[in-house]
């Protein structure tokens, strides 16, 4: 029996994708998952040659259908479960919305500290601006936005796919992990934020690469431009996109060796990708002829001192690029050094083994206390190797896997920066533990059986680099190694971080040539149905049974999205005798309501059941006044009062056109419609 011995590369990805699946099954769902997956895994292996007979047009047709059916499911969950956005997704969100209204200015530190969000808030405003032209309203932009990019990356991903395989049984299986899965309607569709646009830039880069050799001249002028483009928002977007760079290093080492490099004739391609890292001439051209300048447009740079802000310019990141600049200056955006943090504090949170490599808000907290971005940098040069030094190489190598776990990790996908729906329906906050059991099995199971498949393929794979498909599977494999090593050896960690190797996970999947298929019995039509079946009744049964285990905490209805103190927001001055008020939807009973006001404010705050016109008193705690006591569902008014002889501080969030919750903040009986109060209705 011949031994199985993986190429390099494809083991170390093996390894990685085995670490991250142990992850996966750390809940009390992942032993259900796992069932999930071994019985869909048979199913699908016994299922695979009906459906790979399956013709062209049925094909068509099938997809066709339930990808409408997804976008009407889709639309649904936008309109029926919105949900409250916080954290940096909001704050991006905000920014773009004041931007998009004509205020160029940048009023929290929020952006100096995190430049690397400053592309996206600016882009997004654009967006903005756009939709603004024909009538739609901010938060109908942004829906529609989260929609077609990610759909577009669905649909792109699909097309992919099937090109490099042409497997009707690949192909299905692809859509169902996009469509059937939680993929596409919880944190890629509720909260727009620069994962899934990069997502989407990886996918474009890697088919740009697809096929060069055999691509005419009129071809490769045009998926040249558009790699150049793609490279570049890319890296505004997500500066981590440069492990791009020793990834084609690292083919391009392997193809000289095996003297492929001049058939592969990748040399134009990388050097397109290499010019899209660095351009900068734009930013040189913004710095000569906007010092005077004056727009007013979404497109026009302002006259903002743009040479003196140029001339003192620190890079965001270590991994900043030029091209960013243009950006800064059309958006007005002056970078600050005091506030600024040097890429060696997510190196610092990174070797932190009580946070296990993650955000760190002790170190966060360190940095904001020095004076300077040099002070910082200072101290972490110096508390980094005391760090490694007091982990040792035992400590250092369990940190790195205990980093790979959670950077792969994907049972959370639906809490992404996700506070909680706004209202969510009764019929959902009734059965949520269910639900969100069915939500982590379900994702988990999907991303763990294409991770499966990867594997087999990756422990049988001798890449044969005369074959295109299989260069760019090589080089899908070798940057998706790099993302995990950046994160694992030297960045910060995050679940969702991961997320990032999906495509090209696919890629790799659907690259790497199939081995010979065997036969297979009569009766495995039956048993693929059986099975399918089966794993279906497992995981509605589990989510049902163990789901409720879950949720410590269910939102019922909130609001909470906001700038944050610790980034100086503003909170609202409060006039003596001025009264606040919301109506507050709560569609299942709760027992815990917060409204957050501002530390050593004195208001008065009450909720008022508007059915029965019951009063509760909250009581203050820090900066929050708090209500423990069993609520019905109905409709609820909260109220802030200032009855002192002094003005009194509210944190309330506003913007120019998004609309934060279903009903408006009053202020002295004035509706404010894009103003609401910041507060958290829980079952506890």
């Amino acid at each position: 029996m011949k031994k199985i011995k993986p190429a390099f590369l494809p083991a170390i990805l093996i390894l990685c994708l085995l670490i991250g699946s142990i992850g996966n099954l750390t809940s009390v769902l992942g032993v259900p998952a796992l069932l999930v997956v071994v019985l869909l895994g048979a199913g699908l292996y016994f299922g695979a040659p009906r459906l790979d007979h399956l013709s062209t047009r049925q094909l068509r047709w099938g997809i066709g259908l339930g990808l409408l059916a997804m976008l009407i499911a889709q639309v649904v969950v936008l309109h029926v479960m919105p949900n409250t956005v916080y954290h940096d997704p909001y704050r991006v969100l905000s920014q773009a919305d004041q931007l998009a209204a004509g205020h160029m200015t940048w009023d929290i530190t929020y952006f100096w500290r995190y430049a690397n969000n400053v592309p996206l808030a600016y882009l997004l405003s654009l967006w903005l601006r756009l939709t603004q032209l024909v009538g739609l309203s901010t938060n109908l932009s942004v829906h529609l936005l989260s929609i077609l990019v990610l759909d577009s990356f669905i649909a792109l991903a699909l097309h992919t796919i099937w090109q490099l395989s042409q497997r009707a049984s690949l192909l299905v299986v692809a859509f169902g992990f996009f469509a059937l899965s939680p993929f596409a309607y919880t944190y890629y569709l509720q909260v727009f934020y620069s994962d899934l646009p990069t997502m989407l830039v990886l996918l474009i880069i890697i088919r740009s690469l697809l096929n060069w050799s055999q691509k005419t001249s009129r071809q490769r002028w045009f998926a040249g431009s558009g790699l150049v483009v793609a490279v570049m928002l890319g890296a505004m977007l997500k500066p981590n996109l440069v492990v791009l760079l020793p990834a084609l290093l690292i083919v391009g080492l392997i193809l000289a060796r095996q003297h492929l490099w001049r058939q592969a004739k990748l040399t134009l391609p990388i050097l397109l990708i290499v010019l899209g890292f660095g351009l900068s001439l734009p930013a040189t051209k913004v710095i000569d002829v906007a010092a005077n300048y004056q727009p007013r447009t979404a497109f026009s740079f302002p006259a903002t001192k743009v040479i003196d802000v140029a001339a003192n310019y620190q890079p965001r990141t270590a991994f900043s690029f030029p091209a960013t600049k243009v950006i800064d200056v059309a958006a007005n955006y002056q970078p600050r050094t005091a506030f600024s943090f040097p890429a060696t504090n997510w190196i610092l949170m990174g070797y932190n083994q009580h946070s296990n490599g993650g955000y760190s808000g002790k170190d966060v907290g360190r940095a904001i206390k020095q004076p300077s971005q040099a002070a910082r940098q200072r101290y972490n040069l110096k508390t980094i190797p005391k760090r490694i030094k007091t982990l040792g190489v035992v400590g250092v190598i369990r940190l790195w896997v205990v980093k790979l776990g959670i950077v792969l990790n994907v049972q959370g996908i639906q809490r992404w920066y996700n506070g909680g729906f706004r209202a969510a329906p009764s019929w959902y906050s009734n059965h949520a533990g269910f639900y969100q059991g069915l939500t982590v099995i379900g994702y988990v199971a999907a991303t763990l059986l294409m991770w499966g498949a990867l594997m087999l393929k990756l422990l049988r794979w001798r890449p044969d680099l005369t074959d295109p498909h299989q260069i760019l599977a090589l080089l899908a494999v070798t940057t998706a190694l790099g993302y995990l090593a950046f994160h694992t050896l030297l960045w910060e960690v995050e679940p969702r971080y991961g997320q990032a190797i999906l495509p090209l996970l696919w890629v790799a999947l659907a690259a790497i040539p199939r081995q010979a298929s065997q036969s297979r019995p009569r009766w495995a039509n039956q048993a693929s149905l059986l099975n399918g079946a089966t794993a279906l009744l497992v995981a509605f049964g589990a989510a049902g049974v163990l789901g409720a285990q879950l949720p410590q905490k269910q939102v019922i209805a909130a609001q909470r999205s906001q700038l944050s103190v610790q980034y100086h927001a503003k909170p609202k001055t409060v006039t003596p005798g001025t009264v606040l008020a919301e109506v507050v939807d709560v569609n299942a009973p709760a027992n815990y309501f917060s409204v957050q006001i501002h530390a050593g404010s004195q208001v008065q705050v009450t909720l008022t059941n508007l059915a029965t016109g019951q009063h509760y008193r909250l009581t203050m705690a820090g900066s929050v006044a708090r209500l423990h006591h069993q609520l019905a569902a109905g409709q609820y008014r909260i109220t802030v009062q200032n009855l002192t002889t002094r003005g009194q501080q509210v944190d309330v969030t506003h913007t120019y056109h998004y609309q934060l919750a279903a009903h408006p903040l009053t202020v002295n009986g004035q509706s404010q419609p894009t103003a609401s109060l910041i507060y958290t209705c829980m079952q506890r």
